[in-house]
């Protein structure tokens, strides 16, 4: 019996996959790295030349790395050892992994990579191979090694040849190739006769330069990839044009890999699929819309309607060319900040919806706007647009149009801080598009959110509804005076901030929270923690309703101080190039943003933009993953 038990075992150790690497022949492991095996092999072949083939095995979830790592690892070396002629190695065809944000290139499970060198190598080769292998954390593991080469071996010539077809062609794929630059970005176009089903594109990242993850778009015959690319640090990395750039092109198995020189950067046409285009324009409508609701626009609707009020017996011409002036006020706003987003795009500078309330002079200046407006609400005094007009800014009546326009661009500046549901969508797509759909998606989100003044522009008899003038007029003129003062005292309470001065805000939160950062993330994956990322500022409104209601309360707070749960925090109330880089590689230009990963969610998952209690909790349990 017991020797019936010990051969049972002797099998099932043979079976298990690490053991049995290390039992065949060649094969090396590393006592400090249990995860990899690997193999070299050589062999003398009659075309006057050495070729030699590495193996490496890997077990489930590792990966290593392609001759460019990406943002992150180190490709496989061989510091040999006497003296070697110039070896060349054969790289297959990578893929890619993003995790937190980050991509890297390399391969996973097992992959074989030939080299070649010129003439016979001494009777024996020696060396070290250097590979880094990562899954949670990464290993760097030295593997010495010494191999005779053999001579005629067929299986090894079969091995071979295996591997070269795995390593890119150098034409075949592609009817034309060629990348240009601009500032930021790096563009590859290609065309191929039979078109594309399913292409990727790996890049040799320069030293001086990093790359993030292409977005690749096709239209029939042709492909574009936008690379955005930096120095890896704060800058937008070097200018490229002029520079040789080796680049490998796929597509559904096969690969193609070619050296192009990089030239200026040609446009990228927007997406021609009416379906999705056509998605966007709703979502900016739709968040237009809900902007309405924000509490940052109600002050603004509540005096709108209160000038309604304060004039009695209006007839419906009067209220329809007031609301139509406030609607035009709402898409002259929207044009103005498209307008806005094409010169900061034109120069470079960070873009996203509601960077304005990063500038402290418009802080300043919507501060005294909403002071004049309380002050005339209070009946202090009439506030006027210039010697040159007669319209008063708040119209108490008549027929002066200015106030009502005003009225209208007032709303929209004010909604701006306010990220509704569907808003991040369209702005995120229309940010990222040609300057003409930038425009139109602008002047969608304008529309949506002129829809509620619309409608009573077409159906005046709505406002006449309202109730009768009376005394309680009076106190109504008073709410709306300390609504509008109430706002002026929140835009200057984010001034401090733009001065270095102290805001004296205690916080009531238990969470230890931690700065933001890809690398901050990247550490606690590979501590097996969950990830809680908050991006926020001391003007979004959105934010402060998330604390409010969901962030604040004590299930949360306590979900959120859980050993195994590390918060982090990214405040963009100023400017902030980690922060805007943070949101861009999420494809994200708007706070709050909230993000959670962990075992598993290693990719992590966004929580829509109005956070919920369940919505946190739950995603916080998914994170976990599957217990061990």
């Amino acid at each position: 019996m017991l020797s019936l038990f010990r051969q049972a075992l002797l099998c099932l150790l043979l079976l298990w996959l690490p053991f049995s690497w290390a039992a065949e022949p060649g094969w090396l492991t590393s006592a400090d790295n249990d995860h990899a095996s690997v193999r070299l092999r050589a062999d003398t072949g009659d075309g006057g030349e050495t070729r030699l083939l590495l193996d490496v095995r890997l077990e489930k979830g590792w990966k290593t790395y392609w001759r460019s790592p990406g943002e992150g690892g180190v490709a496989p070396a061989i510091a040999w050892k006497n003296a070697m002629p110039a070896v060349e190695w054969f790289w297959p065809t990578p893929q890619r992994f993003d995790v937190g944000g980050i991509t890297t290139q390399g391969y996973h499970d097992r992959v074989s990579i030939p080299m070649t060198m010129p003439g016979k190598p001494p009777g024996r080769i020696a060396g070290v191979l250097t590979l880094s292998t990562c899954k949670d954390v990464c290993l760097l593991t030295d593997y010495p090694f010494e191999l005779t080469p053999a001579a005629g071996d067929a299986a090894f010539a079969h091995d071979y040849a295996q591997a070269m077809g795995s390593v890119p062609l150098k034409n075949g794929l592609t009817d034309s190739l060629s990348a240009g630059y601009r500032t930021g970005e790096l563009v590859v176009k290609a065309t191929r006769a039979a078109g594309w089903k399913k292409p990727d594109l790996f890049l040799v990242v320069p030293d001086d330069a990093s790359f993030a993850r292409p977005k690749i778009q096709t239209e029939g015959e042709t492909l574009w990839a936008t690379v955005p690319t930096s120095d890896g640090w704060d800058g937008t990395g070097p200018d490229l044009r002029g520079r040789s750039l080796t680049l490998v092109v796929s597509d559904d198995g096969i690969a193609q890999q070619s050296t192009v020189k990089v030239t200026e950067a040609a446009a990228v046409p927007a997406p021609q699929d009416p379906f999705v285009l056509w998605q966007v324009v709703l979502f900016a409508l739709l968040g237009g819309f809900i902007l309405n609701l924000m509490p940052c626009v109600l002050p603004v609707l509540g005096m709108k309607l209160g000038s309604i009020l304060l004039v009695g017996q209006q007839d419906r011409k009067i209220i329809r060319r007031q609301f139509l002036a406030s609607v035009a006020g709402i898409i002259a706003s929207f044009m103005a900040l498209a307008l806005l987003m094409t010169v900061l795009r034109l120069t470079n500078q960070a873009l996203g919806w509601g960077i304005q309330f990063q500038n402290p002079w418009f802080i300043g200046f919507m501060a005294l706007v909403m002071v004049a407006f309380s002050a005339s609400l209070f009946g202090l005094f009439e506030f006027r647009l210039s010697s040159n007009l007669t319209t008063r800014l708040a119209t108490h009546g008549g027929t002066g149009m200015a106030g009502h326009f005003w009225q209208g661009a007032l709303a929209t500046l004010l909604a701006t801080p306010c990220s509704a549901p569907f808003l991040g969508t369209a702005v995120a797509v229309a940010l990222a598009a040609p300057l003409p759909v930038l425009w139109g998606l602008f002047l969608a989100l304008g529309v949506g959110m002129s829809l509620p003044w619309l409608l009573i522009a077409l159906r005046p008899g709505l406002a006449l509804r309202l109730p009768r003038p009376g005394p309680w007029m009076n106190w109504l003129r008073k709410i709306l005076a300390v609504m509008m003062l109430g706002s002026a005292l929140w835009l200057a309470s984010l001034l401090p901030a733009h001065f270095g001065s102290a805001t004296g805000k205690a916080s009531e939160e238990q969470i230890a929270w931690q700065p933001l950062s890809e690398e901050a993330v990247q550490n606690a994956l590979a501590q097996h923690k969950r990830v809680f990322v908050d991006v926020t500022a001391d003007w979004c409104i959105t934010c402060k309703i998330n604390k409010l209601n969901v962030l604040s309360r004590d299930d949360v707070q306590a979900a959120l101080q859980a050993p195994d749960v590390v918060a982090l925090r990214g405040d963009w109330t100023l400017p902030s190039k980690e922060i805007t880089d943070f949101l861009k590689r999420r494809g994200q230009v708007a706070v709050p943003y909230n993000q959670i990963y962990g075992p598993g969610l290693p990719e992590g998952k966004a929580l829509p933009t109005l956070l919920s209690r369940d919505a946190v909790l739950n995603t916080l349990t998914e994170a976990k993953g599957e217990t061990k």
